[in-house]
């Protein structure tokens, strides 16, 4: 089962649409990280993780928590 199961990792833009005040919309990007759980070529679970110009240590613990369950998970442990 295990070698069904793969994680991929992908850096990515999300964008999002917000309305200003003169009533037209405004694009922010946020560049992030994109974990997806693959179970035999089919996508299970997905999860984004911000990935600002000047990280904290709690983004960088967030981004390392989530790459290890996911690690985790693909080796059957979760």
């Amino acid at each position: 089962m295990n070698d069904q199961r793969q994680v991929l990792l992908r850096a990515e833009s999300r964008r999002v649409a917000v309305p200003d005040f003169g009533g037209s919309d405004e694009t922010l990007s946020y560049p992030g990280v994109t974990l997806t759980r693959v179970i035999a070529g089919i996508p299970d679970d997905e999860t984004w993780l911000p990935m600002g110009d000047r990280p904290t240590e709690v983004d960088d613990e967030a981004l390392i928590a989530a790459l290890r369950e996911a690690f985790l998970w693909r080796i059957g442990l979760h």
